[in-house]
């Protein structure tokens, strides 16, 4: 109830019961996508084929933004969860996202994985498992495990990663898919300016985790692309 709905240059507020409805919005048509934002949850988007004149439905299921732990600015550190998501941040890595001066104080790490084999995936993730590679070609995608990670400060005010350096994401491979999961994997984000995913990294098989180092949080995918 309450959220606010984001449609290309149009917006509109959830009812009651979470329903919302926009008639004659105009939106890119072979990635038309929608953004829904509240306080104290991750953005919740969904990224469709438009076709003019005819009606999408879809359900979008907002995923709760809870602190799982704190890093300090100045020496850095790492937070894990039982489920094997890992932040590690290295010393003097975190900035203020808007004024981009050097952070110091402790981070507050809001982070939450998303299981790749969840019967709600298509609900909770961002975006329709597309995404633009290295070359700039479209791809659809097989998703091996997602993650949403933001850095905020004492006061609330959001930090992102420092330029030049990495922090290292951790997640775990579900049982059910290490005997496909390959040994070296592509990294995407997701990019909301276009609601597609963007291929930028790789990470690493180890154990039965997936290892790799990002240079800004958002949403984070380690998937495969498809011919």
């Amino acid at each position: 109830m309450g959220a606010t709905v984001q449609f290309g240059s149009s917006a509109t507020v959830t009812d009651k019961f979470g329903y919302f409805e926009a008639k004659n919005v105009q939106v890119v048509k072979n990635a038309a996508f929608v953004t829904v934002s509240k306080p104290g949850y991750f953005k919740g988007i969904k990224t469709y084929i438009a076709k003019e004149g005819k009606s999408a439905f879809f359900r979008i299921k907002l995923i709760p933004k809870t602190i799982v732990g704190n890093i300090n600015g100045t020496s850095g550190g790492s937070v894990t969860l039982t489920n094997g998501l890992s932040i590690a941040l290295p010393a003097g890595a975190v900035v203020n996202a808007a004024t981009n001066v050097a952070y110091t104080g402790t981070v507050n790490v809001a982070a939450f994985w998303i299981n790749p084999e969840a019967a709600d995936l298509n609900k909770i993730m961002p975006g329709d498992l597309r995404g633009i590679d290295k070359d700039g070609s479209l791809k659809l995608l097989q998703t091996f495990g997602m993650a949403a990670v933001e850095l905020t400060g004492a006061s609330g005010e959001l930090l992102q990663i420092t330029a030049g350096k990495k922090a290292t994401l951790t997640l775990a491979i579900p049982s059910s898919l290490s005997a496909t999961a390959p040994a070296s994997i592509p990294l995407w984000y997701f990019d909301e300016s276009n609601g597609l995913w963007k291929e930028e990294g790789n990470a690493t098989k180890t154990g039965n985790t997936y290892v790799g180092d990002v240079s800004h949080f958002s949403f984070w995918s380690y998937s495969l692309p498809g011919p």
